[in-house]
């Protein structure tokens, strides 16, 4: 028979290996799953093992705080009930994930944009300052980091160009011109990929005088 004490380590090395790809933080499902009842959540809040991050989203104060708390945080909120994340930080957000890693998460956005597919849907209202864009993306616009994903260099800018075309809410051409600047000169893209790409006619009048060609 199994001590007590062995079967809690257990658990908590369970708990400890999830928590460690994702920046500290994990999920009241994922708690339960690695063996800590849920009546047990509030106990281990309130002996400090675990800060309580937001509506059953947790994480080990064991672990050092991370520069941006807030991607991994939402990401694991876009969680559907199979505990696959939804989300993908797009648009301005991972713009700035790209060009300012350094940055806080305020300073390179006051709100966070995440694209989620057409049928994302969750509990509640969406966090504030979290901006949802829906659309169907592929793996192959898709990048990961330590705890989030977000969409590659070439989507984002492609996203950025295009904006909403509901509402013709493109990002203005001079900040769109510094955003690829940045991501040029970092050698995340090159302009032979935006030219080999697939790109919506609204994208591509962005695009051109930015670029100096013309897609044929």
């Amino acid at each position: 028979m199994q001590s007590p004490k062995r079967s809690n380590n257990e658990v908590n090395r369970r708990l400890h290996s999830v928590a460690e790809r994702q920046a500290g933080f994990f999920t009241a499902q994922q708690a339960k799953k690695a063996g800590f009842s849920e009546s047990s959540h509030t106990y281990h809040v309130q002996e400090g093992h675990w800060t309580r991050e937001a509506r059953g989203i947790y994480r080990l104060r064991s672990f050092p705080a991370v520069l941006r708390p807030e991607p991994v945080r939402w990401h694991l909120w876009s969680m559907d009930r199979s505990g696959r994340a939804q989300g993908v930080y797009s648009h301005s957000t991972a713009l700035g994930l790209y060009v300012t890693p350094e940055a806080t998460t305020a300073d390179v956005t006051p709100a966070l944009e995440m694209t989620v597919p057409k049928n994302f849907r969750r509990m509640g209202a969406t966090p504030e300052g979290l901006t949802l864009h829906y659309a169907e993306l592929p793996e192959s616009d898709i990048a990961a980091r330590k705890g989030y994903r977000l969409t590659t260099p070439l989507r984002t800018i492609l996203d950025l160009a295009t904006g909403d075309l509901a509402t013709a809410d493109t990002m203005p051409r001079e900040e769109l011109s510094k955003a690829l600047q940045g991501i040029l000169e970092r050698g995340l893209i090159t302009n032979e990929q935006v030219e080999g790409a697939r790109i919506p006619e609204v994208a591509q009048l962005q695009l051109e005088g930015l670029l100096g060609w013309k897609k044929g």
